[in-house]
């Protein structure tokens, strides 16, 4: 037994992934507009840190929610709040960077509001 759980201990910390090199983080603009983002497919490397830098360039305060993208992804632990609400707001002309490591699938993005959507708040994340 006292065997057993040092072993299990050592087991749990050899699972667990390495840390990603955030340093070598590669930096991607995606730009909230009135009733879009830019671009409209955001193309990502599976396993490889990123730093998404959102831009809300409209006069109205806009969303990026992508909830299932958000959940499947390695976050950095400070940005642990926009993987737990799904996406985050930003007000006009503010600025917000998500650094994470993304999973390999398709994703969709959109507005939590559902009138911007109709407006064309939509996008989609594809990770290879």
């Amino acid at each position: 037994m006292r065997l057993l759980l040092p072993l299990a201990a050592l087991l749990l910390v050899a699972a667990q992934p390495p840390e990603p090199e955030w340093r070598t983080t590669v930096e991607q603009d995606v730009l909230l507009r009135p009733w879009a983002y830019e671009p409209r497919t955001i193309h990502l490397r599976a396993g490889e840190p990123v730093r998404l830098r959102f831009v809300n360039q409209s006069r109205a305060t806009m969303a990026f929610g992508a909830h299932s993208f958000f959940q499947a992804a390695r976050m950095r632990p400070r940005d642990a709040d926009i993987a737990a609400q799904g996406g985050f707001r930003l007000a006009p002309g503010e600025r917000r960077s998500v650094e994470l490591v993304p999973p390999p699938g398709r994703f969709r993005a959109r507005s939590f509001n559902v009138f911007h959507r109709l407006l064309g708040m939509s996008a989609e994340i594809v990770v290879e």
